[in-house]
């Protein structure tokens, strides 16, 4: 797909974002689909290490979530406060569109029971997948992305 440009100013073309590098060409992509490589990228960040935003990266969070001493409820707990700093961090850089509802630790025992089978790839912590919950402002339904 080629770059979208706005006729209104063709001295100074604008391209349409957001956008995406696939196999070295330049392409449009799907909103949704931004805000969930934005949530990645962030997923792989260690806190503060973007001197832009002192709350961008929540890569700290999955080790300490899993931490096999923390109860429920500070699971629980711990999952809504870095839930709350990731809606600040894209409401800051202006992405309203979609909000983050939850992050879900996949139970440990289901991690036991699935320890012989294949199971789809995304961000494990200690072997464990992370699921965010994501929504569309304004919608009823969320839906699902493993980190």
């Amino acid at each position: 797909m080629a770059p979208t440009y706005l006729a209104e100013n063709l001295s100074n073309p604008s391209i349409t974002f957001p956008l995406r590098l696939q196999q070295g060409l330049l392409q449009k992509t799907d909103e949704r689909d931004a805000y969930l490589m934005m949530l990645g990228i962030m997923a792989r960040t260690p806190r503060g290490s973007w001197p832009e935003h002192s709350l961008f990266g929540f890569q700290d969070f999955f080790p300490e979530i899993a931490n096999e001493n923390l109860s429920q409820e500070s699971r629980t707990r711990m999952a809504e406060t870095i839930t709350g700093e990731i809606n600040t961090v894209l409401t800051d850089l202006g992405l309203t569109r979609y909000r983050v509802d939850s992050l879900m630790l996949e139970p440990l025992e289901r991690v036991m029971q699935a320890s012989n089978s294949v199971r789809p790839v995304g961000y494990m912590s200690e072997g464990r997948n992370v699921t965010l919950m994501l929504r569309e402002v304004g919608s009823d339904r969320a839906t699902g992305y493993a980190l």
